[in-house]
């Protein structure tokens, strides 16, 4: 039997669709304005695909971490784009478009220079490492 190749974008992207499932790599599925999780091993052609978005931390190193108040266990960049720390590690609250932890707090904004380049907010939840 001949072998087979995509014969076009949607074929190639469904292609690395089952590689990454095949793979363990995690794969979402698209609902109304709304992506889940794909946790079956079913795969549609009628249903929207991506491979799942990575963490993109924020980078902050070691000696940044040390100048911070050790109170401060995590930090994410805000939908608004300023970096915040947390005491508690926060959640996305999606009715505001926001981070908050779990007392509905907004966080402590940061006055740090934090290159925020390519760091998406929604990913950006970055813990602080635990001996500093």
């Amino acid at each position: 039997m001949e072998k087979l190749t995509p014969q076009n974008e949607h074929q190639e992207h469904m292609v690395q669709i089952l590689l990454a499932k095949m793979q363990g790599v995690q794969v979402e599925y698209k609902i109304d304005d709304d992506w889940r999780l794909a946790d079956s091993d079913y795969v549609s052609l009628d249903i929207k695909y991506r491979i799942a978005p990575q963490p993109t931390p924020l980078p902050i190193s070691r000696e940044m971490w040390a100048l911070i108040n050790e109170k401060w266990k995590w930090a994410v960049l805000g939908s608004n784009g300023y970096v915040y720390f947390f005491n508690h590690q926060p959640s996305i609250d999606e009715v505001r478009i926001t981070w908050t932890d779990y007392e509905g707090w907004g966080g402590c904004y940061s006055v740090l220079a934090i290159n925020i380049d390519g760091v998406s907010w929604r990913l950006s939840l970055t813990e602080r490492p635990e001996d500093v």
